[in-house]
């Protein structure tokens, strides 16, 4: 997540440049065709260009509205896991002994870490394959990149860390081993009823903010609407400089300076516009996908990692890892 003031207009043209590069392509080839011997005088009528670039208009901000609530649902999910793993770390602390409590705090770090290298893993119809946001992705790192699901259990399970990774799924075989442990304390008369309640709430909770982030993650925007908004933009900004350059060939007729450059006039103008459907466009295909690390999704990793030191100080402890600051004013 990007958390500077506002993007740099020049790193934002060289991560877009790719569509500023088709559109002077294509202007110049409306330019060529317009003046070209056999077919001068070739272009769009503008009203079709206009009907066109309306209906563009009404897709391409149907599709971003639809990218900017999976985006804010993803990040309420880790709000509420926020806010419940803080109620789970004062119940366990208050009704429990030390050791019992440390387990099971522990063991909710491990789920977010679970959680979150599962939510970290690449699916085929994200965007982070593109070279632009390859090229973009230099600029930070993403924790989950550096690291495996292994290494980071051990010191949080210990012996348990290979009965959780044979499971398919370790976040919910975690959250399973929280409910057995639960009952069986509770069983035992080591927990008082009501805080058993309260607790075995708090895993549901657990398990239904987990359910919202699969479903975000297992399941893409609606490749439907997505292709044809990408679609339908990529025919717009094609046919736009043909149904612009007539307007700029008129200001030719004019004589003076405007007579010499009028029909050039075509190319930066051309291409403005089309630089501006395609990059919203662009910015609404990078986000789609608010968990596979793009710089504008959810700060997963900084979000798992400030829960973590704020439990382990609950604890008392006073060797905690460190924040995860954001590099180049983007958080991961």
């Amino acid at each position: 997540m990007y958390v500077g003031r506002s993007y740099k207009l020049i790193d934002f043209a060289l991560w877009s440049r790719r569509s500023v590069i088709y559109m002077v392509v294509v202007s110049g080839l409306a330019v060529a065709a317009y003046r070209l011997p056999g077919i001068a005088g070739f272009s769009v009528p503008w009203s079709v260009v206009l009907v066109l670039g309306t209906t563009v208009s009404l897709v391409a901000g149907f599709k971003n509205s639809q990218v900017l609530t999976r985006s804010g649902e993803a990040l309420q999910a880790f709000t509420q896991i926020t806010a419940s793993s803080r109620v789970w770390s004062n119940f366990c602390r208050d009704f429990l002994d030390a050791p019992t409590a440390r387990q099971l705090i522990y063991r909710h770090i491990a789920w977010m870490t679970a959680l979150r290298f599962s939510l970290r893993r690449p699916m085929p119809w994200e965007s982070m394959g593109k070279a632009a946001n390859i090229e973009y992705r230099r600029r930070y790192h993403i924790r989950e990149d550096k690291g495996s699901l292994a290494d980071e259990l051990r010191p949080l399970l210990a012996e348990q860390t290979g009965k959780v990774l044979k499971s398919p799924q370790p976040a919910l075989a975690l959250l399973e081993m929280q409910s057995v442990q639960v009952n069986t304390l509770f069983k035992d008369a080591k927990l008082p009823p009501q805080i058993y309640v309260e607790l075995t709430k708090l895993i549901r909770d657990f398990h239904d903010q987990q359910a919202r982030c699969d479903r975000i993650k297992n399941n893409p925007y609606p490749r439907q609407y997505a292709i044809v908004s990408s679609m339908f933009v990529m025919i717009f900004c094609t046919l736009l400089p043909f149904g612009v350059v007539p307007v700029f060939a008129e200001m030719g007729k004019l004589g003076g300076v405007l007579g010499t450059v009028g029909i050039w006039l075509t190319i930066p103008f051309s291409t403005l516009l089309g630089w501006a459907y395609m990059s919203l466009d662009q910015v609404g295909e990078s986000s789609a996908n608010p968990f596979e690390g793009n710089a504008n999704d959810v700060p997963i990793s900084q979000i798992s990692r400030d829960i973590e030191i704020e439990l382990r100080a609950g604890l008392g402890e006073a060797d905690l890892p460190k924040p995860l600051l954001p590099v180049n004013d983007i958080a991961t």
